[in-house]
């Protein structure tokens, strides 16, 4: 029998805006959940946006913090 993670197990990857594989880390997803659902979609467009753009694949809490820093200016 095969072995293999199930989708609920695996880390949500998505190609970010500058076409780079981002992978969201589980504690970074827990993160992002408390950001209220209203605004949500677009904190994670532009986390990815920021990761991608800087070749960071694994998008950590500490990626998401820098990016809400990087777009509040």
């Amino acid at each position: 029998a095969e072995v293999g993670v199930t989708a609920q197990e695996a880390p949500d990857q998505v190609r970010g805006e500058a076409g780079i594989h981002v992978v969201w880390l589980p504690a970074a997803e827990k993160e992002l959940k408390k950001i209220p659902f209203f605004v949500r979609g677009k904190a994670r467009k532009n986390t990815e946006t920021f990761a991608s753009e800087r070749g960071v694949a694994e998008i950590s809490v500490e990626t998401l913090y820098e990016a809400k820093a990087h777009y509040a200016r």
